[in-house]
């Protein structure tokens, strides 16, 4: 079949950008671990960046879309559905149906929904970036490009007797290696005006933020270093959109090197700096070429779906054995809640002391009683709900932009199931957006579920579901491309 740019008449694009801060004032409590952080200080401010993009057919008709992207852990459903109500009596021109949001899972950032004053500061600065991208909206162009970075790296630890553990020691005389792979690939949107001036840089890594996950401080962590250093090289007037691909299973830290090799502290702030120049790096050895690329017509097209998943259907033996554990563990609690014997005070504790005398983390232990207490609870939740409702509805975008597509899904999805959805798409490059849409947590692949760990011991979708999430981005990008 022939590619539709052969077939489908492309349309001169407008685009505008905007970014707003959504950095609350004072201490907040930083979400992302077991245990409550206070934040101290800002490091990097938190941004909400929106590209918006239009485009006008021959008949009048009009394609439309507006990415939002937020420094924050996650965002739900219902944080994306006030973004729009707030939004839609100023940009009247707008389908509000086609904005959607996606987080960068920072871990150094406020619950969205722990105040109602942090709510609104973060809807309030969203809703500035988006009407002021929508009106500012002008003729501009695109460019694609691919680059490499090494950024993430697979963080589920595989031994010898079968079973895998995130974060787990690499020194043990049974670790035989890492689960999966990794992704070094940075897809690369570059936007511009009609004078060939760059406005923007759609940046999709397959890496979350989460360099600085366990400390003490407000950060956009790696990204707000890569929006200081694009605006260096370029322009104050550059934006960068920040997308995490497939990256369920990675973050920054090369596991079995540690840091003998000399590399920076990728818990602390020595590693966003260097990440940040790998990127910028990668950025100015594409930037050239996409100089000479630049497209002022292309096919737009955006659709968005709604589909139901199946739920991970857990067994009788396996809800048993959680509750018989948690039985055990509730039966060896001292009645004082704030004895230091507790299975939450140890916990507890053993952080503080792992602050003291370790110089990288993670200084917490999920392995813990109180850890594995955690998931045991929601895997017997879990379980008693599982045939109430056994699907999981999820919105989702696919869009084609040129010889680009983006996709979309609300999960912390396991890298295996973003590669399924690039090698079968039909996209020149295919930009899968994680954590976009609404939160739903890990989805791990079925490899990840017989290795048992943290991230695969009870997830709210399993493989079956992210099969049929993979088909379904397929099937609509194939609609994009007939």
């Amino acid at each position: 079949m022939m590619d539709n740019l052969n077939q489908v008449k492309e349309s001169a694009l407008c685009i505008g950008w905007a970014m707003s801060d959504i950095t609350p004032d004072g201490a907040v409590s930083l979400w992302g671990q077991y245990y409550e952080r206070i934040s101290e200080y800002v490091q990097s401010p938190l941004k909400a960046t929106a590209f918006a993009i239009e485009s006008t057919n021959d008949d009048g008709s009009k394609e439309q879309a507006i990415m939002v992207s937020m420094d924050l852990l996650y965002i739900n459903k219902a944080l994306q559905e006030s973004l729009r109500d707030r939004v839609k009596n100023q940009i009247f021109d707008f389908n509000v149906k086609k904005l959607f949001i996606n987080s960068t899972h920072t871990h150094s950032g406020p619950d969205p929904d722990v105040t109602e004053e942090t709510r609104n500061v973060i809807l309030n600065g969203a809703a500035e970036a988006v009407i002021s991208a929508w009106k500012q909206r002008k003729p501009g162009g695109i460019s694609r490009e691919l680059g490499y970075a090494v950024v993430g790296h697979n963080r589920r630890v595989r031994y010898a007797d079968g079973t895998t553990e995130m974060y787990g020691s690499t020194e043990r005389a049974d670790f035989i290696g890492m689960e999966g792979s990794a992704n070094p690939g940075v897809d690369m949107l570059f936007t511009w005006d009609t004078n060939k001036k760059l406005t923007g840089i759609v940046l999709n890594v397959s890496c979350p933020a989460q360099v600085t996950e366990a400390k003490y401080y407000v950060s956009s962590d790696y990204w707000g270093e890569v929006r200081k250093q694009i605006r260096k090289r370029f322009s104050e007037d550059v934006f960068v959109l920040p997308q995490c691909g497939a990256a369920g299973d990675l973050s920054p830290r090369d596991l079995p090197r540690g840091y003998k090799s000399g590399e920076p502290n990728m818990w602390d702030i020595p590693g966003i700096v260097e990440i940040g120049e790998r990127l910028i790096r990668t950025v100015d050895l594409a930037y050239p070429q996409a100089f000479q690329n630049i497209q002022t017509k292309a096919v737009f097209k955006h659709l968005v779906k709604e589909i139901a998943l199946p739920i991970r259907k857990f067994s009788k033996a396996e809800y048993e054995e959680a509750l018989e554990f948690m039985n055990e563990v509730y039966s060896r609690e001292p009645k004082d809640p704030n004895s230091p014997e507790t299975a939450w005070n140890r916990f507890l504790q053993e952080i503080k002391d792992n602050e003291k005398i370790m110089e990288f983390g993670p200084w917490d232990n999920k392995n813990t009683d109180f850890g594995i207490v955690k998931k045991k609870e929601r895997l017997v939740k879990h379980y008693e709900n599982q045939d109430n409702d056994p699907l999981f509805r999820m919105e989702f975008h696919v869009i084609r932009l040129g010889d680009v597509a983006f996709a979309t899904n609300p999960f912390e999805l396991f890298s295996d199931f973003g590669f399924m959805i690039m090698g079968r798409s039909r996209a020149k490059q295919t930009f899968v957006v994680q954590l976009s849409c609404d939160t739903c947590g890990y989805l791990a692949t079925q490899r990840a579920i017989e290795g048992g760990g943290y991230s695969a011991l009870v997830n709210y979708v399993g493989p079956e579901g992210g099969y049929k999430l993979v088909n379904e981005t397929v099937k609509l990008i194939d609609e994009l491309w007939v």
